[in-house]
């Protein structure tokens, strides 16, 4: 008996010794494998350069645009003890990553049932930043690993954390502690209490939740765990503790950034993915990024949309060419990432009846010809009845013109004209600008739904007087110096251009106040500074306007993510994001441009109601 258990003793020992052995030669392999593999970390593994409309970059893959780099002297000793103490106590003991911190975190998380604690060291999460994505998985976990030793292996504690230091995010575009000081307290790092810097690495764990300009209750609550837990850790006396917690906290007030570029560089960067391409090393991207355009999206946004729950979006593009330059997916990419102008299909509301009324001028309608507006119920087919209201069951009982119609967004007016088109003629505009709809009742009401990109670009064709080009983000790439992309701007004539410019004139009719019948235009005082052709649109959940002259053309969606009824208040805000675009547009110059009569084309002074002569009524133009 003792025999056997002697022998099973020496096979265990084997075993374990076998096993020891085993993981040593592994490791070293590991290890001698991220010695020798070199990594540059100052280069991501895709490294991508954009440059905007100028030829000007603005966003690189390795660090973002315009990062200013600091020597890590130029950090105050105390923050760098505080974040090593708060992130990665055992830094500059492990070589890469922290075993112990690791298997504390597993078994927290094990025990809770869900992930409420990260094992990753300062270098694991300077690898993920640098060369990973924040995807969970095995193999991404692995990967991220070994990238850190790497770094261990190749680069000196300090150089790893200097890195760190410099690329941290706090949301709002803002990266690096010296940012971030500026922009959260209005002063230099070097001049930062203890509260202030502890309150700053709490926002590092999660921008979109600890920043103060965002939510500083949830920033405050952040700052005085990580107090709490510096005080019983040691690395803070009571006293510092204790003063950092009751010291006040003063945040500057949210101003975005001019041109936040964020969704325009996420939106590229998708349709770069997109793309078969053999590699994505090494790309000189030339975008159609304008920083002008996207400076006035960007603060008529922060100036009139919601504060509440209620999102806005917005995009411009360059009637000549399609060119996209300029997008806002929401209010803050920091809270959301989602790009709502490419990716949310909602009701356009009116915004589709100038597509309507386009296929009239071109099928012999002028913008005098007239429909009597008053409440009707119209028969479909033998079975299908369809009756219209118009906003609040307000009807002129009159004959109105198509002028007045456009103005007032005359829904009676509007379901006319489908059916003495028929049906079918919509439906079919839309499919020639790739939009899929079914020729019911209501589709000249707005009720199929599109993304606001796409709703836009029928727009811009309008604006380029029937030419359409398919709207785009990339110009051209280079790789090692070769092109491996041109866009084509091919212009698709897909509009008559004189019903076109007809319609262009006709869409200056919303802000006309002449046109006021039982309800004012619904553009009246929302006139930009600048001569504008546009129309509005709203559904129960939606609110839009789309508008343009030559040199531009706007979108602008207001509404909630979860398709919440809007109330009253939400209908204005599209509008005055609108109007604020694009008088900041034309901020340096004080007339904008606008379209010339053709050949074919006659301008005419009308009473806008009526749509017959009359020497106090506006101008509008009609085919000769």
């Amino acid at each position: 008996m003792i025999i056997c258990h002697t022998r099973s003793m020496r096979k265990a020992l084997k075993i374990f010794m076998i096993f020891i052995s085993s993981a040593l030669f592994v490791l070293f392999v590991f290890l001698l494998c991220a010695k020798l593999i070199p990594l540059d970390f100052m280069t991501k593994r895709e490294n991508i350069t954009l440059y905007d409309i100028h030829q000007e970059v603005f966003y690189e893959s390795n660090f973002q645009e315009k990062l200013v780099w600091y020597s890590l002297d130029d950090y105050p000793n105390e923050l760098i003890d505080l974040l090593v103490a708060i992130e990665d106590k055992r830094f500059y003991q492990h070589f890469g990553f922290d075993p112990i911190r690791i298997t504390k975190a597993a078994l927290t998380n094990i025990k809770a049932n869900k992930i409420i604690e990260g094992g990753s060291s300062i270098t694991q999460q300077m690898a993920k930043n640098l060369f990973l994505t924040n995807q969970q998985t095995f193999s991404r976990k692995l990967e991220e690993l070994f990238i850190a030793t790497q770094m261990e292996m190749q680069y000196s504690k300090k150089t790893i954390l200097e890195g760190y230091l410099n690329t941290l995010y706090f949301g709002h575009g803002i990266y690096g502690f010296h940012a971030a000081s500026q922009y959260f307290f209005n002063k230099p790092l070097s001049e930062c209490t203890t509260a202030q810097i502890v309150l700053m690495i709490g926002v590092v764990n999660g921008p979109s939740v600890y920043s103060p300009i965002i939510d500083p209750n949830a920033s405050i609550q952040r700052q005085k765990a990580l107090l709490s837990y510096l005080k019983e850790e040691h690395f803070l006396s009571d006293q510092q503790a204790n003063e950092a917690l009751m010291e006040p906290l003063v945040f500057m007030k949210s101003t975005p950034k001019d041109h936040d570029a964020s969704y325009y560089i996420q939106a590229v960067l998708d349709e770069i993915n997109s793309m078969k391409l053999e590699s994505k090393e090494g790309l000189e991207v030339y975008t159609s990024y304008d920083p002008k355009a996207q400076q006035a999206l960007t603060l008529a946004m922060s100036e009139y949309a919601s504060k509440d729950e209620c999102e806005s979006s917005g995009i411009i593009l360059r009637p000549k060419d399609g060119s996209i330059l300029a997008l806002a997916g929401g209010k803050d990419f920091t809270i959301s990432q989602y790009i709502r102008p490419l990716y949310s299909k909602r009701q356009v509301g009116s915004t589709i009846k100038p597509l309507l009324y386009y296929n009239a001028l071109h099928a012999g309608f002028t913008p005098s010809t007239t429909f009597m507006s008053s409440p009707t119920t119209f028969q479909i087919d033998e079975t299908t009845i369809y009756a219209p209201k118009n906003y609040e069951n307000r009807y002129p009982y009159r004959d109105i013109s198509l002028i007045n119609a456009i103005a007032i967004s005359d829904n009676i007016y509007a379901m006319k004209t489908h059916l003495f088109l028929g049906m079918d003629v919509l439906a079919d505009s839309l499919k020639a600008f790739g939009i899929n709809a079914k020729p019911i009742p209501s589709l000249p009401l707005g009720t199929s739904e599109m993304s606001l990109m796409q709703l836009t670009s029928i727009y811009n064709t309008f604006a380029s007087a029937g030419y359409y080009t398919k709207p785009s983000f990339i110009q051209m790439i280079y790789q090692n110096d070769q092109i491996v992309f041109v866009n084509p701007y091919t212009k698709d004539p897909l509009l008559d251009s004189t019903d076109t410019l007809v319609l262009n004139k006709l869409l200056t009719a919303p802000f006309d106040m002449k046109n006021k019948t039982v309800t004012v235009p619904t553009l009246v005082n929302m006139k930009p500074n600048v001569q504008v052709a546009a129309k509005s649109g709203t559904s129960d959940f939606d609110s839009l306007i789309v508008g343009f002259n030559p040199d531009y053309t706007v979108g602008i969606w207001s509404g909630f993510d979860d398709a919440r009824e809007l109330d009253a208040q939400y209908y204005s805000v599209s509008k005055l994001i609108f109007k604020e675009t694009f008088n900041r547009l034309y901020e340096d110059e004080t007339v904008s441009g606008w379209y010339q009569k053709n050949k074919k084309i006659e301008s005419r002074t009308v009473d806008p109601i009526s749509g017959k002569s009359s020497l106090l009524g506006s101008e509008y133009w009609y085919k000769k």
